[in-house]
């Protein structure tokens, strides 16, 4: 009597466990998906960013993992200057503004001897309304960021 308790016991079991391991291979998946997605929009918005503040000079290559705990909210990518050939990276942080959250682009050549950084511009903002923003100067949010980039991409 206890051998088939045992045993509708452990089918049980077995079927519970093949349930869970059917879930989390799906949520895994998605996840995995999501994330390739995710790159890409990213990469787009760089794109956009660049082509709107100078058409048709760079172009945007792999990103570049940001091994920094510190920084969850950044992504960087290789991009090429196509008339001069250097290579930099465009970093995109997600940083407070008078619209809220909003995401910026940054310009870091990591050959220059100073680091150079330099604002590109926001993503979210298109056209004239850009163009004010970056005419006010560089604010403080800004310059945090234009010198924590060289300390958090490696």
């Amino acid at each position: 009597m206890s051998d088939v308790s045992y045993k509708k016991f452990f089918n049980n079991y077995g079927f519970f466990v093949a349930i869970l391991t059917v879930v989390f291979g799906i949520l895994i998946y998605t996840s995995k998906v999501a994330q390739k997605k995710q790159l890409i929009a990213l990469k787009e918005t760089v794109e956009n960013v660049l082509e709107e503040k100078e058409p048709s000079v760079w172009s945007v290559g792999n990103s570049v993992k940001i091994n920094n705990i510190f920084c969850l909210s950044a992504a960087c990518y290789e991009v090429r200057n196509k008339s001069k050939g250097g290579v930099c990276l465009a970093v995109l942080v997600r940083t407070s503004s008078l619209y809220g959250p909003i995401p910026v682009v940054f310009l870091y050549d990591k050959n220059a001897n100073d680091n150079k950084v330099s604002f590109v511009g926001y993503a979210s903002l298109h056209g004239r309304i850009n163009e004010i923003e970056a005419d006010k100067g560089i604010n403080k949010r800004l310059s945090y960021w234009m010198k924590k980039i060289p300390e958090i991409i490696p």
